[in-house]
């Protein structure tokens, strides 16, 4: 039973300390302290889904005209 607390422990001290080191990242990618323009680069290019660009294109449409009724 002992065991089992400890592992838990150990789990949550990795897990708060992995939460610590993404907020530290990504202070440092928003501050500029860390450069990571070269990775980026190398970056695969992903084409959006079709229906994401079909919800794009709808948004960005003009609105028609209503029609009056009476």
């Amino acid at each position: 039973m002992m065991a089992s607390f400890t592992a838990i422990a150990r789990t949550e001290r990795e897990i708060a300390l992995m939460q610590e080191y993404r907020t530290r990242l990504t202070a440092d990618l928003v501050t500029g302290k860390l450069d990571v323009r070269e990775a980026a680069a190398k970056l695969p290019v992903v084409d959006a889904e079709p229906a994401a660009e079909e919800a794009l294109e709808e948004l960005l449409e003009e609105p028609e005209p209503e029609e009056e009724v009476g």
